[in-house]
Protein backbone atom coordinates (compact mmCIF):
# COMPACT_ATOMS: atom_id res chain seq x y z
CA UNK A 1 0.00 0.00 0.00
CA UNK A 2 1.12 3.80 -0.05
CA UNK A 3 1.71 5.66 2.77
CA UNK A 4 3.36 8.89 3.92
CA UNK A 5 6.36 8.04 5.78
CA UNK A 6 8.50 10.97 8.27
CA UNK A 7 12.12 10.54 7.86
CA UNK A 8 13.56 13.35 9.19
CA UNK A 9 13.01 17.16 9.57
CA UNK A 10 11.05 18.60 6.24
CA UNK A 11 11.85 15.09 4.67
CA UNK A 12 8.57 13.24 4.00
CA UNK A 13 7.78 10.48 1.53
CA UNK A 14 5.16 9.11 -0.34
CA UNK A 15 6.52 4.99 -0.13
CA UNK A 16 5.25 1.58 -0.73
CA UNK A 17 5.03 -0.65 2.18
CA UNK A 18 3.58 -3.55 3.59
CA UNK A 19 0.05 -4.07 4.47
CA UNK A 20 -1.18 -3.75 7.95
CA UNK A 21 -2.19 -7.20 9.80
CA UNK A 22 -4.72 -6.82 12.60
CA UNK A 23 -2.96 -8.82 15.75
CA UNK A 24 -5.54 -9.59 18.50
CA UNK A 25 -8.00 -6.91 19.96
CA UNK A 26 -6.61 -4.48 16.99
CA UNK A 27 -8.46 -3.32 13.28
CA UNK A 28 -7.06 -2.56 10.31
CA UNK A 29 -9.44 -0.33 8.30
CA UNK A 30 -9.42 1.29 4.65
CA UNK A 31 -8.92 4.91 5.15
CA UNK A 32 -11.98 6.88 3.54
CA UNK A 33 -10.67 10.32 4.57
CA UNK A 34 -7.86 11.45 6.90
CA UNK A 35 -7.48 15.54 7.40
CA UNK A 36 -4.27 18.03 7.36
CA UNK A 37 -3.67 19.67 10.43
CA UNK A 38 -1.03 22.32 11.89
CA UNK A 39 -0.04 19.39 14.52
CA UNK A 40 1.05 17.52 11.02
CA UNK A 41 2.98 20.25 9.62
CA UNK A 42 4.91 21.22 13.10
CA UNK A 43 5.98 17.41 13.09
CA UNK A 44 7.41 17.70 9.41
CA UNK A 45 9.07 20.63 10.37
CA UNK A 46 10.74 19.80 13.43
CA UNK A 47 11.23 15.75 12.68
CA UNK A 48 9.52 15.37 16.26
CA UNK A 49 6.31 15.37 18.29
CA UNK A 50 5.12 14.01 21.72
CA UNK A 51 2.63 11.72 19.72
CA UNK A 52 5.16 10.38 17.27
CA UNK A 53 7.00 7.62 16.92
CA UNK A 54 10.22 6.90 16.17
CA UNK A 55 11.58 7.92 12.69
CA UNK A 56 11.23 6.65 10.11
CA UNK A 57 7.21 7.57 11.31
CA UNK A 58 3.47 7.46 9.46
CA UNK A 59 1.93 10.68 9.49
CA UNK A 60 -1.45 11.82 10.03
CA UNK A 61 -3.78 11.33 12.59
CA UNK A 62 -7.34 12.38 12.07
CA UNK A 63 -9.21 9.79 9.83
CA UNK A 64 -12.33 7.55 9.27
CA UNK A 65 -12.58 4.93 7.46
CA UNK A 66 -14.32 1.20 6.64
CA UNK A 67 -12.82 -1.96 8.76
CA UNK A 68 -10.78 -4.38 6.26
CA UNK A 69 -9.92 -6.87 9.14
CA UNK A 70 -10.52 -7.14 12.60
CA UNK A 71 -8.59 -9.20 15.24
CA UNK A 72 -9.80 -11.44 17.42
CA UNK A 73 -11.84 -9.65 20.26
CA UNK A 74 -11.42 -6.32 18.79
CA UNK A 75 -15.65 -6.15 18.62
CA UNK A 76 -15.76 -5.02 14.86
CA UNK A 77 -16.70 -6.54 11.29
CA UNK A 78 -15.34 -5.90 8.27
CA UNK A 79 -17.70 -3.52 6.19
CA UNK A 80 -18.25 -1.41 9.74
CA UNK A 81 -17.78 2.45 8.93
CA UNK A 82 -15.85 3.91 12.04
CA UNK A 83 -14.34 7.25 13.24
CA UNK A 84 -10.78 6.60 15.24
CA UNK A 85 -9.40 8.93 17.83
CA UNK A 86 -5.27 9.40 17.67
CA UNK A 87 -5.16 8.05 21.11
CA UNK A 88 -5.86 5.71 24.48
CA UNK A 89 -5.59 6.03 28.00
CA UNK A 90 -4.55 3.30 29.96
CA UNK A 91 -6.70 4.43 32.83
CA UNK A 92 -4.68 3.18 35.19
CA UNK A 93 -1.66 5.69 35.91
CA UNK A 94 -2.05 8.39 38.63
CA UNK A 95 -2.92 10.86 36.35
CA UNK A 96 -5.59 8.56 35.05
CA UNK A 97 -7.25 7.83 38.41
CA UNK A 98 -6.93 11.38 39.27
CA UNK A 99 -9.38 11.90 35.92
CA UNK A 100 -6.72 13.34 33.48
CA UNK A 101 -6.50 11.12 31.04
CA UNK A 102 -5.14 13.51 28.24
CA UNK A 103 -1.93 13.34 30.51
CA UNK A 104 -1.75 9.70 30.86
CA UNK A 105 1.98 8.32 30.90
CA UNK A 106 1.51 5.64 29.18
CA UNK A 107 -0.87 6.81 26.69
CA UNK A 108 -1.51 4.75 23.27
CA UNK A 109 -0.71 7.08 20.22
CA UNK A 110 -2.10 6.49 17.05
CA UNK A 111 -0.02 8.11 13.51
CA UNK A 112 -0.35 6.86 10.02
CA UNK A 113 -3.86 8.22 8.68
CA UNK A 114 -2.15 9.68 5.68
CA UNK A 115 -2.28 5.87 3.89
CA UNK A 116 -4.43 3.93 1.69
CA UNK A 117 -4.69 1.84 5.31
CA UNK A 118 -4.21 2.26 8.83
CA UNK A 119 -3.82 -0.15 11.95
CA UNK A 120 -5.54 0.69 14.99
CA UNK A 121 -4.06 -0.64 18.51
CA UNK A 122 -5.97 -2.48 20.86
CA UNK A 123 -6.16 0.10 23.00
CA UNK A 124 -7.75 2.75 20.85
CA UNK A 125 -10.04 0.22 19.80
CA UNK A 126 -11.17 -0.55 23.39
CA UNK A 127 -11.62 2.61 24.11
CA UNK A 128 -11.81 5.41 21.31
CA UNK A 129 -13.07 4.04 17.85
CA UNK A 130 -16.74 4.78 17.15
CA UNK A 131 -19.03 4.17 14.49
CA UNK A 132 -19.57 6.73 11.69
CA UNK A 133 -22.81 8.27 12.36
CA UNK A 134 -25.42 7.69 9.66
CA UNK A 135 -25.68 9.35 6.76
CA UNK A 136 -22.16 12.20 7.87
CA UNK A 137 -19.75 12.77 5.55
CA UNK A 138 -16.31 10.81 6.30
CA UNK A 139 -13.81 13.61 6.00
CA UNK A 140 -16.63 15.86 8.24
CA UNK A 141 -16.40 12.89 10.64
CA UNK A 142 -12.33 12.72 10.57
CA UNK A 143 -12.80 16.31 12.59
CA UNK A 144 -13.76 14.68 15.45
CA UNK A 145 -10.44 14.51 17.00
CA UNK A 146 -9.74 18.27 16.38
CA UNK A 147 -13.04 19.10 17.71
CA UNK A 148 -12.22 17.02 20.88
CA UNK A 149 -9.39 19.05 21.96
CA UNK A 150 -11.31 22.25 21.66
CA UNK A 151 -13.95 20.21 23.76
CA UNK A 152 -11.44 19.87 26.27
CA UNK A 153 -10.37 22.55 27.22
CA UNK A 154 -13.72 24.46 27.24
CA UNK A 155 -15.05 21.80 29.35
CA UNK A 156 -11.61 22.12 31.68
CA UNK A 157 -12.61 25.97 32.11
CA UNK A 158 -16.06 25.22 33.90
CA UNK A 159 -19.05 26.90 33.72
CA UNK A 160 -19.09 29.13 30.86
CA UNK A 161 -22.42 31.06 30.78
CA UNK A 162 -22.59 34.94 31.44
CA UNK A 163 -18.55 34.62 31.25
CA UNK A 164 -17.02 36.81 28.82
CA UNK A 165 -14.03 35.11 27.03
CA UNK A 166 -11.32 36.20 24.52
CA UNK A 167 -10.42 34.03 21.95
CA UNK A 168 -7.19 35.21 20.75
CA UNK A 169 -6.67 33.27 17.03
CA UNK A 170 -9.52 32.55 14.26
CA UNK A 171 -7.79 29.68 12.76
CA UNK A 172 -9.67 26.13 13.20
CA UNK A 173 -9.09 25.80 16.83
CA UNK A 174 -9.85 29.41 18.12
CA UNK A 175 -13.17 29.00 15.65
CA UNK A 176 -13.87 25.54 17.43
CA UNK A 177 -13.63 27.15 20.43
CA UNK A 178 -15.90 29.83 19.65
CA UNK A 179 -18.52 28.16 18.24
CA UNK A 180 -18.09 25.88 21.71
CA UNK A 181 -17.83 28.64 24.53
CA UNK A 182 -20.74 30.54 22.84
CA UNK A 183 -22.75 27.66 22.60
CA UNK A 184 -21.97 27.08 26.76
CA UNK A 185 -23.79 30.97 26.85
CA UNK A 186 -20.51 32.81 27.00
CA UNK A 187 -19.46 36.16 25.26
CA UNK A 188 -17.16 35.44 22.90
CA UNK A 189 -14.48 38.18 21.47
CA UNK A 190 -12.54 36.41 18.83
CA UNK A 191 -9.20 38.35 17.70
CA UNK A 192 -7.40 37.46 14.18
CA UNK A 193 -5.09 39.88 11.68
CA UNK A 194 -7.72 38.01 8.91
CA UNK A 195 -10.83 39.37 8.03
CA UNK A 196 -12.52 36.05 6.53
CA UNK A 197 -11.80 34.32 9.76
CA UNK A 198 -12.91 37.13 11.78
CA UNK A 199 -16.51 37.36 9.54
CA UNK A 200 -16.36 33.42 9.93
CA UNK A 201 -16.48 34.27 13.83
CA UNK A 202 -19.28 36.26 13.82
CA UNK A 203 -20.98 33.11 11.85
CA UNK A 204 -20.12 30.80 14.82
CA UNK A 205 -21.61 33.07 17.89
CA UNK A 206 -18.70 35.46 18.84
CA UNK A 207 -19.72 38.63 19.63
CA UNK A 208 -17.18 40.75 18.40
CA UNK A 209 -14.41 39.61 16.23
CA UNK A 210 -11.57 42.25 16.08
CA UNK A 211 -8.21 42.72 14.33
CA UNK A 212 -5.00 41.72 16.65
CA UNK A 213 -3.95 44.81 18.72
CA UNK A 214 -0.76 46.80 16.82
CA UNK A 215 1.23 47.40 19.92
CA UNK A 216 0.54 47.36 23.84
CA UNK A 217 -1.36 50.44 23.74
CA UNK A 218 -3.62 49.08 21.76
CA UNK A 219 -3.48 45.79 23.86
CA UNK A 220 -4.07 47.63 27.29
CA UNK A 221 -7.37 49.90 25.38
CA UNK A 222 -8.36 46.68 24.18
CA UNK A 223 -7.82 44.35 27.46
CA UNK A 224 -10.42 47.29 29.34
CA UNK A 225 -12.78 47.21 26.60
CA UNK A 226 -13.24 43.33 26.39
CA UNK A 227 -12.90 43.30 29.73
CA UNK A 228 -12.43 39.38 29.83
CA UNK A 229 -12.29 37.01 32.56
CA UNK A 230 -11.14 33.97 30.15
CA UNK A 231 -8.72 34.01 27.50
CA UNK A 232 -8.07 31.13 25.22
CA UNK A 233 -4.54 31.48 23.57
CA UNK A 234 -5.33 29.34 20.13
CA UNK A 235 -2.32 30.66 18.07
CA UNK A 236 0.89 28.39 19.41
CA UNK A 237 3.42 31.24 19.24
CA UNK A 238 5.62 32.68 22.07
CA UNK A 239 4.65 36.12 21.52
CA UNK A 240 0.72 35.30 20.94
CA UNK A 241 1.25 33.51 24.62
CA UNK A 242 2.65 36.90 25.87
CA UNK A 243 -0.34 38.77 24.43
CA UNK A 244 -2.82 36.40 26.19
CA UNK A 245 -1.42 37.15 29.71
CA UNK A 246 -1.28 40.89 28.70
CA UNK A 247 -5.52 40.85 27.66
CA UNK A 248 -6.41 39.00 30.90
CA UNK A 249 -8.52 41.31 33.27
CA UNK A 250 -7.52 41.40 37.01
CA UNK A 251 -8.43 38.22 38.58
CA UNK A 252 -8.67 36.54 35.25
CA UNK A 253 -7.82 32.84 33.98
CA UNK A 254 -5.50 32.53 30.60
CA UNK A 255 -5.35 29.02 29.16
CA UNK A 256 -2.76 28.15 26.98
CA UNK A 257 -4.15 26.20 24.11
CA UNK A 258 -2.41 26.31 21.42
CA UNK A 259 1.46 24.49 21.62
CA UNK A 260 4.33 26.11 20.78
CA UNK A 261 6.91 24.74 18.32
CA UNK A 262 9.58 22.53 20.43
CA UNK A 263 12.41 24.27 21.61
CA UNK A 264 10.54 27.68 22.25
CA UNK A 265 11.46 30.12 25.08
CA UNK A 266 8.72 32.18 26.88
CA UNK A 267 8.73 35.47 28.32
CA UNK A 268 6.20 36.66 30.13
CA UNK A 269 5.24 40.17 31.91
CA UNK A 270 5.56 39.29 35.45
CA UNK A 271 3.34 42.93 36.91
CA UNK A 272 -0.05 41.18 35.62
CA UNK A 273 0.67 37.84 36.29
CA UNK A 274 1.72 39.02 40.51
CA UNK A 275 -0.62 41.88 40.47
CA UNK A 276 -3.96 41.41 38.96
CA UNK A 277 -3.47 37.38 40.37
CA UNK A 278 -3.62 35.70 36.58
CA UNK A 279 -4.08 32.33 36.89
CA UNK A 280 -2.29 30.64 33.98
CA UNK A 281 -2.10 26.87 32.43
CA UNK A 282 -2.29 25.00 29.74
CA UNK A 283 -4.58 22.33 28.05
CA UNK A 284 -3.44 19.67 26.05
CA UNK A 285 -4.73 16.99 23.99
CA UNK A 286 -8.37 15.19 24.79
CA UNK A 287 -10.15 12.08 26.69
CA UNK A 288 -12.26 9.50 25.13
CA UNK A 289 -15.24 11.52 26.90
CA UNK A 290 -14.42 14.84 24.71
CA UNK A 291 -13.91 12.77 21.63
CA UNK A 292 -17.16 11.19 21.82
CA UNK A 293 -18.82 14.43 22.37
CA UNK A 294 -16.91 15.54 19.50
CA UNK A 295 -18.25 12.55 17.58
CA UNK A 296 -21.97 13.20 18.63
CA UNK A 297 -21.55 17.57 18.17
CA UNK A 298 -20.68 17.22 14.31
CA UNK A 299 -23.51 14.69 13.43
CA UNK A 300 -26.25 17.06 15.11
CA UNK A 301 -24.21 20.47 13.43
CA UNK A 302 -21.91 18.64 10.04
CA UNK A 303 -22.13 22.33 8.55
CA UNK A 304 -19.92 23.93 11.24
CA UNK A 305 -17.56 21.78 10.31
CA UNK A 306 -18.39 21.30 6.40
CA UNK A 307 -17.23 25.70 6.47
CA UNK A 308 -13.49 24.89 7.81
CA UNK A 309 -12.95 22.63 4.91
CA UNK A 310 -10.89 23.21 1.81
CA UNK A 311 -9.76 21.44 -1.61
CA UNK A 312 -9.92 17.58 -1.36
CA UNK A 313 -6.20 15.95 -1.84
CA UNK A 314 -4.68 12.92 -2.48
CA UNK A 315 -2.08 11.84 -1.14
CA UNK A 316 0.66 13.28 -3.15
CA UNK A 317 -0.66 16.75 -2.64
CA UNK A 318 -0.05 16.35 1.08
CA UNK A 319 3.67 17.60 1.34
CA UNK A 320 3.26 20.72 -0.09
CA UNK A 321 -0.09 21.34 1.63
CA UNK A 322 1.37 20.83 4.81
CA UNK A 323 4.42 23.29 4.03
CA UNK A 324 2.34 25.67 2.06
CA UNK A 325 -0.35 26.55 4.77
CA UNK A 326 0.10 24.58 8.08
CA UNK A 327 -3.13 25.42 9.71
CA UNK A 328 -5.21 24.44 6.34
CA UNK A 329 -7.75 21.39 6.54
CA UNK A 330 -7.83 19.38 3.65
CA UNK A 331 -9.37 16.58 3.10
CA UNK A 332 -7.03 13.65 2.30
CA UNK A 333 -8.49 11.05 0.29
CA UNK A 334 -6.22 8.06 -0.29
CA UNK A 335 -7.52 6.78 -3.06
CA UNK A 336 -7.75 9.44 -4.99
Amino acid sequence: MRALILHGAGDLRLEDVPDPVAGPGEIVIDVTAALTCATDAKMVAAGAHPALGPLPAPLGHEVAGVVREAGEGAGWRAGDAVVVANSAPCLDCPECREGRPNLCRRITYLTGAFAERLRVPAAIVRRNVHPLPAGLDPALAAAAEPLACAVHTTRSCGPLAERRVLVLGGGVQGQFLTRLAARAGAEVTLLDPHADRRATALGNGAARALPVPADDRAVEALRAQADAGLVIEAVGRPAAWRMAVQLARPGGEVVFHGGCPAGSDLSLPSGPIHYSELTLRGAYHHTPEAFAEAVATIAADPGFIAQLLHTPIGLDGVPHALSASRGVKHPVMPMR
